[in-house]
């Protein structure tokens, strides 16, 4: 009896036993292994992508809050009159105004341009461009009467004599161009000059009488 038992203990052998060892045995389908490491590469380049976008994600939107922080406030600057001047302290530029006008002048050694805008009996604007000896040589006015070019090798402004260009209309439809010789006196006249509207053309002799007339 004895050794019936010792044999059936020597002989039994685990399920589990079995199974393990059957497994262990198993050879591995090595076909399979690129395909694995083909996937883990593109895996890995897929999270580095990721990382890297999330990198410039931040970096951007921390740009975005330190230049909404840098931004100064907006600020108004009040005053009567600016003045600027060059390193010498020489006054180049003036903007100023007043109860009646508001100006702007440029200043320089070859001459100066002057802006000014007026209200009241003299409501209006011309800009003047004068010469370093402070002669306006161009005149550009504008009136409730007028709009007007004047310009001059003397003075624009129009003194008894001086050789000046005009062109001038008005507000009743008149208008034309002018040219006046050095003595003051009309040369030229083209435009609708006449009352009733109709066009003219005449050339003045020297003194003051039509050489030529249209129509």
């Amino acid at each position: 009896m004895l050794a019936s038992v010792r044999f059936r203990r020597e002989s039994f052998v685990p399920v589990a036993a079995v199974r393990m060892s059957s497994e262990e045995e198993t050879p591995m389908d090595t076909s399979m292994i690129p395909t694995l490491l083909e996937r883990l590469e593109k895996l890995e380049r897929s999270n580095r992508r990721l990382k890297l976008a999330g990198l410039v994600l931040v970096v951007a939107l921390a740009a975005i809050g330190v230049m909404g922080q840098a931004r100064p406030p907006l600020q108004t600057v009040e005053a009567q009159e600016f003045v600027v001047k060059d390193a010498g302290g020489v006054v180049r530029a003036r903007l100023g105004a007043s109860q009646s006008a508001a100006s702007l002048n440029l200043i320089h050694e070859g001459g100066r341009a002057s802006l000014v805008v007026s209200g009241g009996r003299g409501q209006g604007a011309h800009l003047a461009v004068s010469d370093a000896a402070g002669k306006v040589k161009g005149l550009l006015l504008l009136s409730p009467e007028t709009v007007g070019l004047y310009l001059s090798p003397v003075d624009a402004t129009g003194p008894p004599k001086s050789p000046r260009v005009v062109f001038e209309v008005l507000n009743q439809g008149t208008g034309g161009f002018a040219f006046y010789d050095r003595n003051g006196q009309t040369r030229m006249l083209l435009g609708a000059v006449a009352d009733d509207g109709s066009s003219t053309a005449i050339i003045l002799d020297a003194s003051g009488k039509p050489a030529w007339k249209a129509p």
